[in-house]
């Protein structure tokens, strides 16, 4: 028998730490604690706390995000609701989506007999994350021990710090080196378990949502990066793929089409095209969404996420002209269907 503490902070951090703690050995025991919270996160918490089958024991809010000039002060305050719960559960293991979470260190800092393990947070798995060796290898480390104590360790890439025993990876086989030094696994396949269908309700409760059918779905850029061209192209994409269609703009656009206007915008969407809201997240939509279901957009993260949460479905990338060569690799490697657009500079 085995504790074992998750700490998420975006939606995806919580469906990924879920499809492990559904395949724990009987016996273990999982908690959730969410971490650096904001208000967007609301109707989801609300949805978690209903979730009654729910892998975890229990779900609870650990960090609100720290801003402002009381950052620090934020964070010790939350600091102590983690040294409570590390009194409580004695986890074996904790785990993180990113170890350079200050949460995660200071509880791996105050639980010594603890044992760290990345869970894939998506592209800085297969990518890595761009760092500047003034910036972060010496500043920021030099605030942070200052700041909250000489246990803070800067990592030399995302997931590969002394805190982590082991990695949980989406994709194994393409992980930067430095994760495969250190034992690691596979994420299980598992989102399309009747738990993940029930949460997904949950989280869309107030949106009526039929998705048992949907044949195809457009995820559309947030609009400072609109390319007509592409957009064009999408809209053709989408025509293509069957009468029940759909499309979703970013979660941060500010202003939603309409079905009826859609069609006479830069968008070029099918008139038969429903929306889906923007504000819901995508990973919540992927549980509900059937395997004949074809996903596209520009190159973007949740494209990625579609296809390492829901690795059956028929992903597919509108390659910009300017497109980043290691995104371009990283698309053709996971099989993710690339169409090339010359016209979109």
């Amino acid at each position: 028998m085995a504790n074992h503490l998750f700490l998420a902070s975006t939606p995806l951090n919580v469906l990924t730490a879920a499809m492990v703690a559904f395949e724990l050995p009987n016996g273990d025991s999982a908690e959730l604690g969410l971490i650096d919270q904001t208000s967007t996160t609301s109707v989801f918490r609300e949805a978690l706390a209903q979730w009654d089958s729910s892998p975890f024991k229990r779900i609870q809010v650990l960090s609100e995000k720290a801003e402002g000039k009381g950052k620090r002060q934020q964070r010790l305050t939350s600091f102590k609701l983690i040294e409570k719960i590390l009194t409580e559960v004695c986890p074996n293991w904790i785990y993180t989506g990113n170890d350079r979470r200050i949460e995660f260190q200071f509880a791996m800092a105050h639980s010594p007999a603890s044992k760290g393990v990345y869970l894939d947070d998506g592209t800085y798995s297969y990518i890595g994350r761009q760092t500047h060796w003034l910036k972060d290898q010496i500043l920021d480390q030099w605030v942070k021990k200052l700041a909250y104590g000489h246990w803070w360790k800067q990592p030399p890439a995302i997931g590969a710090s002394a805190w982590i025993h082991h990695s949980i990876l989406a994709f194994p086989e393409l992980a930067l080196p430095i994760l495969k030094r250190k034992p690691y696994e596979s994420l299980p396949k598992n989102l399309q378990r009747p738990e993940f269908t029930q949460l997904s309700e949950l989280c869309l409760n107030q949106q009526p949502l039929t998705l048992g059918n949907l044949s195809g779905l457009l995820l559309l850029s947030h609009s400072s990066t609109i390319s007509s061209a592409n957009q064009a192209q999408l809209g053709y994409w989408l025509e293509q793929c069957g009468e029940d269609i759909g499309y979703k703009h970013h979660p941060r656009t500010e202003l939603e089409l309409q079905s009826e206007d859609a069609a006479n915008s830069i968008w070029h969407l099918p008139l038969r095209a429903r929306a889906i809201p923007a504000a819901i997240p995508m990973e919540i939509l992927l549980p509900l969404l059937p395997q004949h279901c074809k996903i596209a957009g520009d190159i973007s993260t949740a494209l990625l996420t579609a296809k390492w949460l829901r690795p059956e479905l028929d992903v597919t990338a509108i390659v910009r002209s300017d497109a980043d060569h290691n995104w371009i690799q990283l698309l053709k490697q996971l099989g993710i269907n690339l169409i090339n657009n010359p016209s979109s500079n």
